[in-house]
């Protein structure tokens, strides 16, 4: 019995699948070297805001009031509530923005 992995890839992908894949491969290649660099820093400035507004869009959602949010220049947050359903406010952050 021939066990042995298949490594010429042929057929394995469509077109859009290929896309994907390059388009992933190009992303990683350019910004992994990138990633400690002063030019990414707003971007992930924007990320956290983004991540903390989503935990005070919840916490409104849910009736609680937003006393406060934070974004730091180390790249992190904290968004400071009263009220509202924390069940909803936590993971918030989490996964509004990721599919």
């Amino acid at each position: 019995m021939n066990m042995r992995p298949n490594w010429e890839l042929k057929q394995c992908c469509n077109h859009e699948q290929f896309v994907f894949l390059v388009t992933v491969s190009v992303c990683a290649a350019v910004i992994l070297p990138l990633w400690r660099t002063i030019l990414l820093k707003p971007f992930k400035l924007v990320t956290v805001f983004l991540h903390e507004a989503s935990h005070a869009i919840a916490c409104k959602l849910t009736s609680g009031k937003v006393e406060g949010s934070q974004v730091h220049a180390d790249e992190g947050g904290t968004t400071q509530t009263r009220g509202g359903v924390y069940l909803f406010i936590l993971p918030a952050g989490c996964r509004v923005f990721y599919p």
